[in-house]
């Protein structure tokens, strides 16, 4: 046996993340672990990576028992990580943050040329769309997973642990990093894999471990257990894969755009009306991202008009936005989202502090008081308005964007990859307050990698390339056509 985790267990202050942990892994074996969000997938992770020490229970390592207590420890028992959420230094280039604190030097001086060629060889191995050179912080999400990805393999561990490493890449990059892991496998590396994305199961995995509220619940070979099963497991109750929504007669137009161009996007038209959720489909990279924060203010339009709800608005940044009743939930909710330090109560009255101050002054109970109300509505699992926002699992860190243009009254929302890194009982929870946004009247622009869940969630599905609209189509339309229009080689 590779790894054994044995009754592990983890608290923070109050707070159990972890109370019976148990996993077993055993050499060239990819081993699938499964749970919602908040379930102690990560956190169990962390131990074995060394970046949290246990509380209590057992870490064997090839029969023997360990205690890692940093990182450097379970690097050097052969074990490497690859976060869901970036832990790279943005303003470093690939080739250093793929080294970083493992560069070799000659004479006590670091040779950042063979550093350099070192790092293309991996990324060139690999066929990733990456140069070694480019600054991180300039890299969309998908290439800094790629960058954490790149990190790990290098490093000749004999245990490689992905945390949600395909959540902000392509299907083509997805395929890439399936690639790494059967090559990783045939070299009797041991790899423990998690994700919430069901498709990936049974293409990548041979044995499954499930957690459930920080408890291992189910341990077998993949083969044993239906997926139903499994995510019956994973939440304690039937959950159906498949979401219904019903559409409704669309009001009136919310938001207009009319040959909106940025310095990202090109001649954009198009009209969300009240009670519509439109999907917006494309490669990475086609532009979906850069139309959200160009209509948000983010990236300001050069040319073009926007209307809200009738009337013509300037939108320079996003304070104007905001202003004109437009609220935007980022792909990246830890970087662009959320105030992770700061209490879900300010996270949530941020948008609105005016509302619950008097004379300048924050009134804190009735700030809390506002947030239990959101807490219990959209059922946050939470300890309370204090517990800060980093603490909480991505389902619930979503939840608590979602609930901040709530309490803004927002009427236009612009929902960037809502469902990147959260579970399928979260994704349900997501999308029930979609509909019901819907249903009451708000405009919905819902930009997705995940096409079933477009074609599940969308009234009708605009498709971008390289900047551009190439084309809209039905409810009823197929995957197949949707990618027929994302990857058309010349957009007229």
């Amino acid at each position: 046996m590779l790894l054994e985790l044995a009754n592990v267990q983890k608290r923070y202050g109050g707070v159990t993340a972890l109370r019976d942990g148990n996993l077993l892994v055993e050499p060239g074996q990819v081993h699938l672990l499964m749970g919602e969000n908040g379930a102690g997938k990560s956190t169990l992770m962390k131990i074995v990576a060394g970046m949290v020490e246990r509380d209590g229970g057992k870490m064997l390592w090839r029969g023997a028992e360990v205690f890692p207590r940093c990182p450097a420890d379970s690097a050097a028992l052969g074990i490497a990580m690859v976060h869901q959420e970036s832990l790279l230094a943005p303003h470093l280039s690939v080739a250093e943050n793929i080294f970083l604190g493992r560069e070799r030097s000659s004479f006590g001086f670091l040779s950042r040329r063979q550093a350099v060629a070192r790092a293309a060889r991996i990324i060139e191995e690999h066929g990733f769309p990456l140069q070694a050179e480019w600054i991180v912080g300039t890299l969309s999400p998908a290439c800094k997973q790629l960058v954490e990805i790149c990190r790990a393999v290098q490093n000749g561990s004999s245990l490689l642990i992905f945390d949600e490493p395909t959540s902000s890449l392509s299907s083509q990059e997805t395929e890439q990093v399936f690639r790494i892991v059967r090559r990783l496998q045939d070299r009797g590396m041991a790899v423990i894999y998690i994700t919430h994305r069901l498709e990936e199961l049974r293409v990548i995995g041979d044995h499954v471990t499930v957690l459930r509220d920080g408890a291992t619940v189910y341990q077998s070979r993949l083969d044993q257990i239906t997926t139903d099963q499994l995510i019956a497991q994973m939440v304690g109750r039937p959950v159906s894969m498949t979401y219904f929504r019903e559409s409704l007669p669309p009001g009136r137009p919310m938001l207009e755009l009319e040959a909106l161009s940025s310095s990202k996007v090109r001649e954009i038209s198009l009209c969300l009306r009240a009670g519509e959720i439109v999907g917006m489909a494309g490669l990475i990279g086609a532009g979906r991202t850069e139309l959200c924060e160009c209509i948000f203010g983010a990236d300001p339009a050069r040319s073009g008009r926007i209307r809200i709800d009738g009337k013509g608005i300037e939108i320079q940044s996003p304070e104007d936005a905001v202003r004109a009743g437009v609220a935007l939930v980022t792909e990246d909710r830890q970087r662009t989202g959320l105030a992770l330090r700061l209490p879900i109560a300010a996270n949530v009255t941020l948008a609105n502090v005016a509302s619950i101050s008097t004379a300048g002054v924050l009134r804190l109970g009735l700030q809390n008081k506002v947030t239990s109300e959101y807490i219990s509505k959209l059922r946050i699992r939470a300890d309370s308005p204090e517990q800060l926002a980093g603490r909480l699992s991505g389902g619930n860190q979503q939840k608590v964007v979602i609930a901040k243009w709530l309490f803004r009254q927002a009427r236009v929302f612009l929902f960037d990859e809502p469902t990147r890194g959260i579970d399928v009982g979260a994704k349900v929870e997501v999308f029930d307050l979609m509909s019901e946004l819907a249903r009451s009247g708000a405009a919905i622009l819902m930009v997705s990698s995940e096409l079933p869940e477009l074609l599940q969630m969308a009234d009708r599905i605009l498709v971008m390339r390289a900047g551009r609209i190439t084309g809209e189509l039905p409810r009823q339309t197929t995957q197949e056509e949707i990618m027929r229009l994302a990857a058309l080689e010349k957009v007229a």
